[in-house]
């Protein structure tokens, strides 16, 4: 994007030229528009916009997605737009918001890709490099306060769970980070529009930490409504409240269901945090189909275990690592019940199970 900036890019926010506005500010020339910039924020939020200044050009993580989703390469000067945000991944960094108050030349972390800014508390040692340092520049505002993501939600969230209106829900989920939900989710889709290619599909990521990259995997595996958490205005499910969460994504599968006769919901992560219990309630509470997701056996039986305690059996368990024989042979299950990610020998049949209540034998 040439131009405008003192370093060839064309945004200018509050007054100040930014290289970037990260991925998770949705809207963002309308949100920031008429912001001006403050230089200390009291009560620091979750979602809250910040503008920051690289104070390396190496990192953890050394890319931030801009306002398409692209990486964009961050070096040491840049300028740009991101959020305060939790993140407690079991897999990638951990970051915990600042307790505040904050203002310019406080010194942050970059913790996600998306562009979430905390105070890194753990980074893998795989990653083999400390999280990039970031330095507050100020919070762009309006009237004395400071920005925030919920102010202006692509999808704005009622009070009160809305209701769900009749559509095919299924949810994928998994006993773990990076264990290949999003590919299953993709996967489906690709089925589906084969079998039937005339059906409306939706796809929504329900948990973890914001970015663009999960919704444009879907995009780019033909789902016709595509939507997240931040789109709802929340920068990472970490910490949120369990009433708050219900009534984002009960409203999120509301929107889909409105719009799609299949709503696809992918848990993030694994069972134990970012309000994914509280997703898999939802998923009981809705009636709704299960792909389970695994790496492993022992991670396998526990994720049965506790879907059983919800009174849920999965339509299947997914693995791309895993002999799927073995797994079936170690669960005690139908070798049948077992898929690959991208099988596409398996996935017609698990297909016509899923799309048995919308369109009854078809």
């Amino acid at each position: 994007m040439p131009g405008g900036g003192s370093n060839g890019w064309a945004h200018v926010v509050a007054g100040v030229p930014v290289k970037l506005v990260c991925s998770c500010v949705r809207n963002g020339p309308e949100r920031l528009r008429d912001a001006e910039l403050a230089v200390e924020h009291q009560q620091p939020r979750d979602g809250d916009l910040v503008i920051v200044r690289c104070l390396d050009s190496t990192g953890a993580y050394d890319h931030v997605e801009d306002s398409a989703g692209a990486p964009v390469k961050l070096y040491r000067g840049d300028e740009l737009v991101v959020l305060l945000g939790t993140r407690r991944s079991g897999t990638n960094l951990f970051g915990e918001l600042p307790a505040g108050p904050i203002g310019a030349g406080s010194k942050l972390d970059l913790v996600a890709q998306g562009g979430l800014a905390a105070e890194c508390v753990a980074v893998p040692a795989y990653y083999g490099s400390r999280a990039l340092p970031l330095e507050v520049v100020g919070f762009p505002a309006v009237g004395g306060r400071t920005l925030n993501i919920a102010d202006q939600p692509v999808i704005p969230v009622p009070p009160a769970e809305p209701a769900v209106p009749a559509a095919a829900v299924v949810f994928v989920c998994g006993t773990s980070a990076e264990v290949g939900k999003t590919t299953m989710v993709c996967s489906l889709n690709i089925a589906v529009k084969r079998r039937l290619p005339g059906i409306r599909t939706a796809a929504i990521k329900a948990c973890g930490t914001g970015r663009a990259k999960d919704c444009l995997h879907y995009r780019a595996a033909n789902y016709d409504v595509v939507t997240d958490f931040v789109d709802a205005g929340m920068a990472s499910t970490y910490g949120v409240a369990r009433k708050e969460f219900r009534a984002m994504l009960t409203t999120l599968i509301a929107h889909c269901a409105e719009r799609a006769e299949l709503v696809v919901v992918e848990i993030g992560g694994d069972f134990l945090e970012a309000c994914a219990p509280e997703a898999l309630e939802i998923m009981a509470e809705l009636d709704a189909s299960c792909v389970m997701m695994v790496n492993d056996a022992m991670g396998a039986a526990e994720g049965l275990r506790q879907l059983d305690r919800l009174g849920r059996e999965p339509l299947a368990i997914g693995t791309f690592k895993q002999n799927r024989a073995a797994l079936a042979d170690r669960l005690g299950i139908d070798a049948d019940r077992v898929v690959g990610s991208d099988d596409a020998e398996v996935l017609p049949g698990l297909i016509a199970r899923l799309l048995s209540p919308v369109r009854a034998g078809a």
